[in-house]
Formats: structure tokens, sequence, C-alpha cells
């Protein structure tokens, strides 16, 4: 049960970092087509500058969830390692369910932020584009990465867990 939970995260996981990439591209492209028609035309693309924001903004958000998958993110357990085993899976299924909730409460506080950004008609200053749906895309970030994390938790408690 658990194992297919994690491979339901996993492809989430993975279908959201192929936007990522995409967006990263469509992010390069811009600036590539705004330096040759300043160097060119001598006139940049307006609102290069916020859609370059925007867009990174969806990049991270839509690929922190498959970095988590891959094992991508920074650990520093130095202590832990040189503890017994049952003491690691203690302090992993504590760290990973405090991980969890931190990464759900994020998320909804993501969406009422949004929900206030939208009420109060927030835009960026040059294209006037709202900052909402790009704040929602962070809470779909930080919700898949709390699955994610909450999926390494159980998988602490199945055979597969005990050979991490």
């Amino acid at each position: 049960m658990i194992k297919g939970y994690m491979d339901i995260v996993k492809k989430a996981s993975k279908g959201l970092e192929n936007i990522a990439a995409v967006i990263l591209f469509l992010s390069a492209m811009l600036v590539i087509a705004n330096v040759i028609s300043r160097r060119v035309f001598n006139t940049p693309i307006t609102g290069t500058l916020d859609l370059v924001l925007f867009f990174t903004t969806a990049l991270i958000a839509l690929s922190i969830a498959y970095c988590a998958v891959e094992g991508g993110h920074i650990s520093i357990s130095i202590f832990v390692d040189r503890l017994p085993k049952g003491v690691q899976k203690v302090i992993n299924v504590i760290i990973g369910t405090i991980s969890a909730l931190f990464l759900v409460l994020v998320s909804r506080q993501l969406v009422l932020y949004a929900i206030s950004s939208h009420s109060s008609g927030d835009v960026s200053l040059t294209l006037r584009w709202p900052h909402y749906p790009f704040i929602l895309l962070l809470a779909v970030g930080f919700g898949a990465l709390a699955l994610v994390v909450l999926g390494q938790v159980l998988s602490l408690f199945t055979e597969e867990g005990e050979q991490r």
C-alpha cells in the first residue's frame, strides 16, 4: 500500500518537474530573445523581468518535490549516522513527521495568501499580471513536497525503509 502511494507521488512529482523543465526552457528563450532584441533592434521585450521572476517562482515550486524524491536535498546526518539503526529510525520518523506537518502548514498559508492577494488585486508592475496564480503554484509545490516527505516517513515502517 505504501509502495503504491509512493509510486503515485513519484509520478506526480515527475510530472510537475517536467512542467518545470518546460518553464525553464521558456525562461531561457525569453532571456535570449530579450538580449537579441535589445542588441539588434535596441528595443527590449517589455515585461521580461516580470516574466522571469514569475517563471523562476513556478520553476522552483514545481521541482522541489521531485528533488526530494531523488534525495537531492541537503542532509547533514553526521551525528545520526553514528547512532544505532533503531534510534536513527525513531529520529527520522520524528523529523519527517514534523517536516511534513510544517510543509502542510506552509502550503495552507500560501493558499490563504493567494486568496488575500487575489482579493487585494496584487499585480506585477510592468505586465500587470496577478500574483495569486504563482502563489498557488508555490502552495502546490510545498503540498507535493509534504506528500513526498509523508511517504518517506511511511516507508520507514516497511522493509524497504529498513534498508535505507
